[in-house]
C-alpha cells in the first residue's frame, strides 16, 4: 500500500493549535494509538467523517468552500486500513480536505479518550445563550443560521463574518477579512469550529482581544478541551457521534448538522472555569 504523504510536506506550525491538540492526543493515547484502526472515511458536501475500528466516530466539516477548481484528493483509496496516529497527522495539513480529515480522527480520538477517562473531562449543561448579556457586542465567525434570531432576542448588537455570501437584513454581515477589525472590540466571540481545517483559528483567536466569552461552535469541534482552554477558549461546544454507522450514512447523502444530531449525535459542551483563564495567553 503506498505511504500517505509525509506529513514534512505540510509546513506544520509547531505552536498552533492543533500540532499542541495532536501531541496531546497522542500522549495520552501512547502506543494503543497505533492499533487504531481507520476503518471508513466519508468527505460528504456537508461533513467528512471518519470511523475508527474502536466504533468511535468523528466528523470535521467539509471545507467546499476553500477550493474553486477541482477538489479530487490524491490519498483517495488508501486511508481505510492506516492506523489512526497516521491519519491523525493530516490535522497539521496546509490542504484544508486533508486537515478535515485529520480533525474528525481527532474528534474520534477524543470521544474515545472521553470514554477512557470521562473525569478529565467534565461535561458543562451551559448554553451558549447563557454566555451572552443584553449589553454585549457579539461577534459570530461563521453562519450558523438558526442560532442568529436567538441572539438577536438576547442583543441586537451582533456582527457576522462570513466567506459566503448570506441574506439575513436583520443585522450585520461583514466578509470574514473583517475579523481583525470586529473580533478586538467584541464581548463575545462565537468562532466556527470549520476554522480548524481551513486553518484560520489561531489567526482570528490572536484578535479576540479582551473578550469576556470565546467559544469553539459545532460539530468539528474537537472535544478535548485543554489546548483549547489554554488559549483563550472558554467554552467548547461541539458533537459527541454516538451512532458511527449512522454517521457515515448521513455523511454520504450529504446531511448537515441538523440530520447529525438527529440521527448520530448529542450536544456536548465544555467550560473553562474562572481560574484557568488567567493561565490562557
Amino acid at each position: 500500500m503506498p505511504e500517505i504523504k509525509n506529513i514534512q510536506e505540510t509546513e506544520k506550525e509547531e505552536n498552533g493549535t492543533l500540532p499542541v491538540l495532536v501531541t496531546a492526543l497522542k500522549k495520552d493515547l501512547g502506543p494503543a494509538l497505533e492499533e487504531i484502526e481507520v476503518k471508513d472515511v466519508r468527505i460528504g458536501l456537508a461533513y467528512t467523517g471518519v470511523l475508527l475500528s474502536e466504533n468511535y466516530g468523528g466528523v470535521a466539516c467539509t471545507p467546499l468552500y476553500e477550493f474553486s477548481g477541482c477538489p479530487a484528493l490524491g490519498f483517495a483509496g488508501f486511508l481505510k486500513g492506516n492506523s489512526a496516529d497516521k491519519v491523525l497527522e493530516f490535522a497539521l495539513s496546509k490542504n484544508p480536505f486533508e486537515a478535515a480529515v485529520g480533525v474528525a480522527t481527532a474528534n474520534a480520538l477524543s470521544h474515545m479518550l472521553h470514554d477512557l477517562e470521562p473525569k478529565k473531562f467534565p461535561v458543562s449543561k451551559t448554553n451558549i445563550l447563557d454566555l451572552i448579556k443584553p449589553e454585549d457586542k457579539v461577534a459570530m465567525v461563521g453562519y450558523f443560521g438558526p442560532l442568529v434570531p436567538r441572539i438577536l432576542k438576547i442583543t441586537e448588537k451582533l456582527t457576522i463574518l462570513e466567506k459566503r455570501e448570506i441574506e439575513f437584513s436583520e443585522t450585520t454581515i461583514l466578509p470574514s477579512e473583517k475579523a481583525r477589525e470586529i473580533l478586538p472590540a467584541s464581548d463575545v466571540i462565537i468562532i466556527s469550529a470549520s476554522t480548524l481545517a481551513n486553518r484560520t483559528f489561531d489567526e482570528l483567536l490572536s484578535s479576540r482581544g479582551a473578550a469576556r466569552e470565546v467559544v469553539l461552535l459545532g460539530p468539528s469541534a474537537p472535544l478535548y478541551p485543554a489546548p483549547f482552554f489554554s488559549r483563550g477558549i472558554t467554552a467548547i461546544m461541539g458533537t459527541r457521534i454516538i451512532d458511527p454507522l449512522k454517521m457515515l450514512t448521513v455523511i454520504s447523502e450529504a446531511g448537515g448538522t441538523k440530520k447529525l444530531h438527529q440521527f448520530c449525535g448529542e450536544k456536548v459542551a465544555f467550560q473553562n472555569k474562572n481560574e484557568d483563564r488567567n493561565k490562557s495567553s
